[in-house]
């Protein structure tokens, strides 16, 4: 039988057994009244309520099942022949218990123990009557009771067998109607995901993918399938997670939060963080996670290529670096002592002399450049200023000023330039969400390497350049940054805006 009983099964069982307690009391009544109280009719009794009792008691998967089922069965026959035997022999109204066992084989143990079992009750029914009387063994009643037990194991085995097609039937239909809503989940699933795909696939046709963009994307898209009230996108990097896009109050309470890790591979790349004040239920579980498969891959894309550029780069640098300083800078020496033996040679002519001093005094100029140079290229990996407005324009996405970025780099500053710099535009984006009360920041400019300019505009309210502000320092460390790297901060101000430009090397 099945580890879990059908529901027909129980209800089947329940019935079995009623008609067990039936048919002891229909016997037990007839017998005391056609017979009294008897030691033969209190036996028949005593030993029937029993077995009924014993049988009940045991579990129903115990009652069912192929062997202990069969031994109950062989059992019941007995006891009933033996009530059947103190009481009135083949006229005994202990002849309706004695069904019983037949019905319980048929129905639960198959039709083959069924006729074996009425076939067995139908022997010993058979032998009573011939011990009791020599008449015709398959007289009267005795066919008849014969013919009932046949009867009732192959209705019963018939029943169980259409009852079993039944709820195979059924399970089986269940199953394709499961499997259909699941291939109906993920036809949905795939559909929400194909769209983000779409969109991340116009955004890297465009001039640039970049995290941002991306997180942005997923965010609206998510939004269509799974509600929530707050959600934020942080891809990790190299001095931890950083925040790419965001929509709603991170710092409200909710009661329900998800947490769901972009992971390429064994790879985590980034997570998303959902918040609402109803809790997420299994399904959106699921499906946020399938959603956010091509973000994962998005993500891990956008981390290789820059982890190739930058190896590329920091390899590029090293080589240059190891050429200065094996080839150009011996060079460069070899050439200077050359000079310094010329003009030795030459001392007494002192124009020449002269001339040969100064050339002298630009090779050991060129040579404190390339020694320059080459702790510059092996210092740490510069700072990319075009990363750095990418990184600004994702702080506070959902608030006002929007802040966006059109900077070019062809090649990142130096360290400490980049440094400085990048400190002037976040000084002047945190000075434009202050005070200016504007809607749009601009970053734009260009870079390259050792020259380039960059420019914060926004359109709020303007102030007084002229103005000292007690207590706001701002201006003057932005100013003070931009002379330490040999750079000019300009400031242009008025009632449409404001735009800060720092300028730094010769375009």
């Amino acid at each position: 039988m099945f580890a879990t009983a059908p529901v027909w099964e129980n209800r089947f069982d329940r019935i079995a057994n009623i008609l067990q307690w039936m048919a002891l009391a229909f016997g037990a009544i007839f017998a005391f009244a056609l017979d009294g109280a008897t030691l033969a009719t209190a036996t028949a009794f005593t030993v029937t309520a029993l077995y009924i009792v014993l049988f009940q008691s045991l579990p129903m998967r115990v009652r069912h099942g192929v062997w202990s089922g069969e031994v109950l069965a062989v059992t019941g026959v007995a006891v009933a022949m033996l009530a059947i035997g103190l009481t009135r022999d083949i006229e005994s109204p202990y002849l309706l218990f004695s069904i019983t066992p037949v019905l319980y084989s048929s129905a639960f143990a198959g039709w083959r123990r069924g006729i074996e079992t009425a076939l067995l009750a139908s022997g010993v029914l058979i032998a009573i009557r011939s011990l009791a009387s020599d008449d015709g063994l398959l007289g009267g009643s005795l066919f008849a009771w014969v013919s009932i037990y046949l009867l009732i194991a192959v209705t019963f085995s018939f029943a169980r067998h259409l009852l079993l097609e039944a709820t195979e039937t059924n399970a089986a239909l269940m199953a394709a109607s499961a499997a259909a809503s699941e291939q109906l989940d993920r036809l949905e699933r795939l559909d929400a995901s194909n769209k983000l795909l779409s969109a991340l696939s116009e955004l890297a046709d465009g001039t640039e993918l970049n995290p941002v963009a991306v997180g942005q994307a997923a965010l609206v898209h998510l939004s269509t399938t799974v509600a929530y009230e707050s959600a934020h996108v942080a891809i990790d990097s190299a001095d931890g997670p950083v925040v790419v896009a965001e929509s709603g109050d991170r710092d409200a309470d909710y009661e329900a939060s998800l947490t769901s890790p972009l992971t390429v591979g064994s790879r985590d790349v980034g997570y998303v963080v959902m918040s609402r004040r109803a809790p997420f239920d299994p399904n959106e579980v699921g499906h946020v996670e399938e959603i956010l498969t091509p973000v994962a891959l998005s993500f891990a894309n956008i981390l290789l290529l820059q982890d190739i550029a930058r190896r590329a780069i920091q390899e590029e640098r090293t080589r240059l670096a190891r050429e200065l300083h094996d080839e150009i800078g011996p060079s460069l020496a070899s050439f200077g002592l050359s000079l310094d033996m010329a003009i030795l040679q030459n001392a007494g002519e002192s124009e020449l002399a002269a001339q040969l001093g100064a050339l002298r005094a630009g090779v050991t100029g060129l040579v404190e450049e390339v020694r320059g140079s080459v702790a510059e290229l092996r210092e740490a990996e510069p700072i990319s200023l075009h990363e750095q407005a990418v990184l600004l324009s994702a702080e506070d996405s959902d608030e006002l000023p929007k802040v966006t970025t059109a900077l070019r780099e062809n090649r990142p500053p130096p360290v400490e330039i980049g440094r400085e710099v990048a400190s002037v535009m976040s000084e002047a984006v945190r000075n434009a969400r202050r005070h200016a009360e504007a809607h749009m920041v601009t970053i734009a400019g260009y870079v390259n390497y050792d020259s380039g300019e960059v420019s914060i505009t926004d359109d709020g309210i303007g102030f007084d350049v002229k103005r000292h502000f007690k207590g706001h320092y701002g201006l003057t460390g932005m100013a003070e940054r931009a002379a330490k790297v040999d750079g000019k901060l300009d400031v242009h101000s008025s009632p449409t805006g404001t735009t800060v430009t720092v300028r730094w090397g010769h375009p």
